[in-house]
């Protein structure tokens, strides 16, 4: 087959869709199948809409002469009108719906219609999680296409950092001093930095030691927003911003600290609690959307509930004093990470679903 992927800017961008993206297109390529990637460049809500109305978008796919088309979800806004115009089968695959994002009554209404539009116009489906899947089904439920689910996958590292065991875990969850505490996420408002920083307002600050691993350049408001707080609160020594990091750094940090912790608002998997575990960290996550799906609540890891700093603040105290506890959730994460798919796996089941959505269409 020769297959498209059609995505937002750089396909090497440091976030855990793109990171799965990539992942599909390397096994692909892979296995014999051509693929091209096709770049929109990536713009405002309203100028993303006028994408429609651009021939040359599908000029862009009609001269990539493809067999089927797969969209990266997140491409909606430029294609939900546009796709009618395509001669060819196209599969969603879906990392984030922003109709179930927390924003304002009016911007739900206009996202949740779109997103309508847009899916009813897909040959198939692929949902990232089981709580997307539902999602897509509350949105189309009575006329959801045909569709797969394909877990991220947590086998991102390989080399000498990834080689740990039970006994390494324990011995790092144990030792003593300040509790060190891994952020991985780019810093924007949906990931909720500011509910941690609040957290460690309550904690005396030789307690613990944290790191930030992730873009300072999406949201450059809500980045000044958590410089002032960090200042203003005299944390300055125990908080540092590494910015984005992959591969054996980001390997390095997995293996340097004692827990990671990412209080989302909301997010549809979650990557990073799956790679935390294969360094056998406890993750600290919350309870709305899919980190349900990875966090074993109190077995090697914790859920809260959005924006509850005080919880968050309970739990890492209490982590912080009972180092035992913290070494039974550090080897529960780790043997947990056996469990989880690998991308092997879940891109050979796309890889399939794509061979099955090619010969329906053809009839």
């Amino acid at each position: 087959m020769r297959i498209g992927l059609l995505i937002y800017g750089d396909i090497d961008s440091v976030s855990g869709g793109y990171l799965y993206d990539r992942k599909l297109v390397e096994y692909l390529r892979r296995n014999g199948e051509q693929v091209v990637v096709i770049s929109l460049p990536p713009r405002r809500f309203w100028w993303q809409l006028t994408d429609n109305l651009r021939r040359d978008v599908l000029g862009q796919i009609d001269a990539a002469r493809l067999d089927i088309l797969i969209q990266d979800a997140m491409v909606q806004p430029s294609v939900f009108a546009l796709n009618r115009h395509l001669p060819l089968p196209v599969v969603g695959l879906v990392h984030l719906l922003n109709s179930f994002e927390s924003h304002p009554r009016y911007s739900r209404w206009l996202f949740r219609a779109i997103e309508r539009r847009y899916l009813a116009t897909l040959s198939g489906l692929i949902a990232n999680s089981q709580t997307t899947l539902a999602q897509l089904q509350q949105l189309l439920p009575s006329s959801l296409p045909p569709h797969c689910l394909a877990l991220p996958a947590a086998d991102n590292f390989t080399g000498a950092d990834t080689e740990i065991d039970a006994d390494f875990v324990r011995r790092r969850a144990l030792a003593a001093g300040p509790l060190r505490i891994l952020v991985v996420g780019n810093v924007i408002r949906r990931k909720r930095l500011h509910v941690l920083i609040q957290a460690l307002r309550q904690l005396p600050a030789n307690d613990y030691r944290v790191t930030i691993a992730g873009r300072l350049d999406m949201e450059p408001g809500y980045v000044a927003r958590i410089r002032k707080l960090i200042n203003g609160n005299g944390l300055t020594a125990s908080v540092k911003f590494q910015g984005p990091v992959q591969g054996t750094t980001l390997a390095g940090f997995y293996r340097q600290h004692q827990i990671m912790v990412l209080p989302s608002i909301y997010e549809s998997y979650g990557i990073v609690y799956a790679e935390a575990q294969q360094f056998g960290l406890p993750a600290i996550g919350t309870r709305a959307g899919a980190a349900s799906e990875i966090i074993g609540h109190n077995q090697h890891g914790y859920l809260i509930e959005p924006d509850d700093a005080n919880e968050l603040a309970a739990i890492l105290k209490h982590w912080h004093g009972d180092r035992q506890l913290l070494a039974g959730l550090s080897e529960n994460a780790l043997a947990n990470f056996a469990t989880l798919p690998r991308w092997d796996d879940s891109c050979g089941t796309i890889h399939r679903f794509l061979g099955e959505i090619c010969r329906l269409v053809a009839g």
